[in-house]
C-alpha cells in the first residue's frame, strides 16, 4: 500500500507508475509512526456523518468527517461519482482526519454533509488553508435538486476569487435540512487540503489574529535583515551579508507558499506563480548552503566536508534546472521539497564537525541551524504527506527561523570575538619578534588595544543606530507605533501603580486622502512632516509624540490632567489649522480632528486609552472635524 493510499484509504492505485516514485515510500517505520498519530487523534464525529450547525460553534474541522475518492486519471465528473457503483464502492472515510496526499498526478473528490436544524439559511465560509492548490471545483446543491459549480485555484488570476485573501474562501449558504456537498481538487504542488467551515464573523476574528502573527513575523525578519546588513556594511564582513541573503530567501519562500506573493506581487500571472513556488524553495536551500560554507570556513577548516557540500550544492542546482527544463512540474515541485530532507541534516552535521574540530564560533551556529532546519524539516514533512496538517507543523519553519535569527546573531557576534582573539594573538607574536625593547612592545600593545576599542565602539554604534531606526518613524523622525506602545505601556503601569495622572491625545489629518489624490503623495508626505513637527513643538519635553498610522498621531502626556491635555490639543489644533504652504501655485492648508482621554481606575491597559481617544477623535470628525472632543474627566473615579 502506498503512503498516499494509507493516509486516505483511497481505493484506486494510479495507473502511471511514475507517480508512485513521487509518493512517500511504504516503510514499516512510517506505518508505526502513523498508527501512533492516529491513535492519539480524537475524532469528535464519525467520518461521513453530517455536521450539524449549531448556534455556538464558530468553526468546524471537516477533515475528520470528510469522505475521499481518488481519481487517478482525473476523468470523473460529478455524474460519475454520484452513480451508484462509484458512490457505494469508492468513497472512503478520511483516515484519522489526515489532510496530506504528498505529490500526485491524481485528482481527489471530497464529499461531506451539512445539517442545518434551524428554519433559516445559514451563511458560512468554507476555508481551504493550502494556498497553492491548482484547481478547485465546488459543487453545491440547488433548490431544484441539481448542483451548481464554482471553480477556484491558483491557475486562475487572483481577481477571480470571491474574497481578497491569500487562502481559498468559498461563500456557502446552508439551507435548512441536510445537504451533501462535493469538492474536486487537483494540484501539481504538494497535495495538502486542510478544510474548515467557519461562521463568517468568527473567521474574520481568527483571521485578524493570523494577520497579526504574519505582521509580527515579517517585521522581525525585516529588522534582522536591516540590522545585520548595516553591521555587514560597516564591518565589511561578508558573513553578515550572506546571512541577510539567507533571511531574505526564507522570507521570499515563506511569502510565496503562504499566498501573499500571488495576492500582492503577481496576481495576474498564475503560470509564473506555479513555477515560482519551488524556485524559492530551491533558492533558500542554495543560500543556506553558501552561508554555512562561508560561516564555517569549510574550505580551510573542513576540506572533506567542503567537498561534500559542493557536491550536494551542484546536485541541487542541477536538479533545479533539469526538472524545470523538463517541464515535469510534479517532479520539479517534489524535488525542491525532498532536498530539504538531505540539506537539513547535512548543514547540522557540518556545524557539529566544525565545533568538534575546535572552531568556537560554530557552537551557536549548530544550535541556530538545528532550530531553523528542524522547523523547515517538519514543514517539509507536512506538505509532503508524512505528517498531518496542523498550524504548528505547517508553520514550524517560521518558528524555527525566529529562534535562528536570535542564535545566529549571537553566532556572528561570537565569531567576531574569536577572530579578534586570533588577530590579537597573531599581531602580538609579530610584535614580539620585531620589537627589541619593552618600551616599543608596550607602545605597540597600547596601539592595538586602542584599535580594538575603536572597532568595538563602531560595532556598538552600528547596533545602537540599527535599534534606533527600528523605533523611529522614517518619514517624520518621531516614534513609530512599536516604540510608542512600548513607552506608553510603561507609563501606564507607573501611573496606575502610583495613582498619577496620565492623558492621551489621538488625532489625524482631515481629508488627507483628498490631499494625496489631488496633489500627490510627495505633498502628502510634506503635510505629515509639518504636522509631526508642529506636534513635537506643541508638547512638553516629557511628553511622547508618535505616528501610529498613515496620517494618525498619538501624544502621551504623563502627569497631565484632562484640562491640560485639552489645552494642549486645542493649541496644537490651532497651529495645524494655521499651517499653509505653496505648491505649484496652490496654497495648501489642512486641519486635524482630536480625541482626548485620561486614565481611570477601570482601565486595564494602554489599549483602553487608545480606544477611548480613538472614539473621541471619530466623534470630533462626526461633529464637523477641526475640533477637539474629550471624554469626561475620569481620573480614578
Amino acid at each position: 500500500m502506498t503512503g498516499r493510499s494509507f493516509l486516505h484509504s483511497a481505493v484506486k492505485v494510479p495507473s502511471d507508475p511514475s507517480t508512485l516514485l513521487l509518493q512517500p515510500a511504504s516503510m514499516p517505520w512510517r506505518l508505526l509512526f502513523l498508527l501512533f498519530l492516529l491513535g492519539i487523534t480524537q475524532m469528535t464525529q464519525a467520518a461521513g456523518a453530517p455536521i450539524s450547525l449549531d448556534a455556538v460553534s464558530g468553526r468546524y474541522d471537516l477533515n475528520p468527517v470528510i469522505e475521499v475518492l481518488e481519481d487517478p486519471g482525473g476523468k470523473l465528473n460529478l455524474a460519475d461519482i454520484q452513480s451508484k457503483t462509484v458512490a457505494e464502492h469508492s468513497f472512503e472515510a478520511s483516515s484519522g482526519g489526515l489532510s496530506s496526499f504528498g505529490f500526485t498526478n491524481s485528482a481527489y473528490w471530497f464529499r461531506f454533509s451539512l445539517s442545518n436544524p434551524s428554519p433559516q439559511a445559514r451563511q458560512m465560509v468554507l476555508v481551504l488553508r493550502a494556498a497553492w492548490l491548482d484547481s478547485i471545483d465546488f459543487y453545491q446543491p440547488t433548490a431544484v435538486g441539481n448542483y451548481s459549480q464554482r471553480r477556484f485555484g491558483d491557475t486562475l488570476p487572483f481577481s477571480q476569487r470571491e474574497h481578497v485573501h491569500p487562502q481559498f474562501l468559498i461563500d456557502l449558504l446552508v439551507e435548512p435540512g441536510t445537504h451533501i456537498y462535493y469538492l474536486r481538487i487537483s494540484s501539481q504542488q504538494a497535495f495538502m487540503t486542510p478544510i474548515e467551515l467557519w461562521e463568517p464573523e468568527a473567521f474574520h476574528r481568527s483571521d485578524r489574529l493570523l494577520g497579526a502573527y504574519f505582521g509580527m513575523f515579517y517585521g522581525i525578519m525585516l529588522v534582522m535583515v536591516l540590522y545585520n546588513g548595516f553591521i555587514g556594511l560597516s564591518t565589511r564582513d561578508r558573513n553578515h551579508l550572506y546571512y541577510c541573503l539567507y533571511l531574505l530567501a526564507f522570507v521570499a519562500m515563506n511569502f510565496s507558499y503562504n499566498g501573499f506573493a500571488f495576492q500582492y506581487l503577481w496576481p495576474d500571472s498564475p503560470r509564473w506563480l506555479n513555477w515560482s513556488y519551488s524556485s524559492w524553495i530551491f533558492l533558500f536551500q542554495v543560500v543556506a548552503i553558501l552561508f554555512a560554507m562561508t560561516f564555517l570556513e569549510s574550505r580551510t577548516r573542513l576540506p572533506r566536508m567542503h567537498k561534500v557540500l559542493k557536491v550536494f550544492l551542484s546536485a541541487m542546482l542541477g536538479t533545479w534546472f533539469f526538472t524545470m527544463a523538463s517541464g515535469n512540474q510534479l517532479l520539479y515541485n517534489a524535488s525542491a521539497v525532498y532536498f530539504i530532507f538531505f540539506m537539513s541534516p547535512l548543514i547540522s552535521m557540518s556545524g557539529i564537525t566544525a565545533w568538534l574540530a575546535g572552531y568556537k564560533a560554530a557552537r551557536f551556529f549548530v544550535l541556530a541551524s538545528m532550530a531553523s532546519l528542524l522547523g523547515s524539516f517538519i514543514t517539509a514533512l507536512t506538505v509532503s504527506g508524512f505528517l498531518p496538517y496542523s498550524f504548528s507543523s505547517f508553520h514550524a519553519a517560521e518558528f524555527g527561523i525566529l529562534v535562528d535569527v536570535v542564535l545566529l546573531s549571537l553566532a556572528l557576534a561570537d565569531r567576531i570575538n574569536v577572530l579578534r582573539e586570533q588577530k590579537n594573538a597573531a599581531e602580538l607574536g609579530v610584535i614580539e619578534q620585531k620589537l627589541l625593547t619593552h618600551a616599543w612592545l608596550e607602545k605597540a600593545k597600547n596601539e592595538l588595544e586602542h584599535t580594538v576599542q575603536e572597532r568595538t565602539a563602531e560595532l556598538a554604534k552600528a547596533r545602537d543606530e540599527a535599534e534606533h531606526l527600528a523605533r523611529m518613524d522614517m518619514l517624520t523622525g518621531i516614534s513609530n507605533r512599536r516604540h510608542f506602545e512600548e513607552v506608553s505601556t510603561q507609563e501606564f503601569a507607573w501611573a496606575l501603580r502610583y495613582r498619577h495622572p496620565l492623558s492621551m491625545i489621538l488625532f489625524d489629518i482631515d481629508f488627507f486622502k483628498l490631499i494625496n489624490d489631488t496633489y500627490g503623495h510627495a505633498v502628502g508626505d510634506q503635510v505629515i512632516k509639518r504636522v509631526a513637527n508642529a506636534a513635537r513643538d506643541a508638547v512638553r519635553e516629557l511628553d511622547l509624540v508618535g505616528r501610529i498610522g498613515g496620517e494618525e498621531f498619538a501624544i502621551l502626556l504623563p502627569e497631565a490632567s484632562m484640562g491640560q491635555a485639552i489645552m494642549t490639543a486645542e493649541r496644537l489644533r490651532e497651529q495645524i489649522a494655521n499651517l499653509v504652504f505653496d505648491h505649484e501655485g496652490h496654497t495648501i492648508g489642512f486641519t486635524a480632528s482630536f480625541g482626548v482621554t485620561q486614565i481611570g481606575d477601570g482601565d486595564k491597559g494602554i489599549d483602553t486609552l487608545l480606544q477611548r481617544a480613538d472614539q473621541m477623535m471619530y466623534a470630533a470628525k462626526a461633529a464637523g472635524r477641526n475640533r477637539v472632543c474629550a471624554t469626561p474627566a475620569s481620573f480614578y473615579d
